[in-house]
């Protein structure tokens, strides 16, 4: 597993030049997806009694539409 700081570096990157990468991330409901991303931009959500947290606005070109990633839920990424 790649640290935090690893996977933003990483994402930032990639937002800059304007790549796609493949994540493998972990949902919520702990179940792992390899995902083709393209990253967009990083986005602070705030959660109700709990923390906030880091995410990421991408494309996923599996699902064909625009989605919000938990940064510290995406275990490997490929640039």
């Amino acid at each position: 597993m790649m640290s935090f700081d690893e996977v933003f570096e990483i994402l930032m990157e990639s937002i800059l030049k304007k790549n796609s990468v493949r994540i493998k991330y972990l949902s919520a409901s702990n179940e792992y997806s390899e995902r083709k991303i393209m990253p967009k931009k990083f986005v602070l959500v705030e959660r109700r009694n709990t923390y906030s947290q880091i995410c990421l606005e991408a494309y996923c070109y599996l699902r064909k539409d625009d989605r919000i990633f938990a940064v510290y839920r995406i275990e490997e990424i490929n640039d």
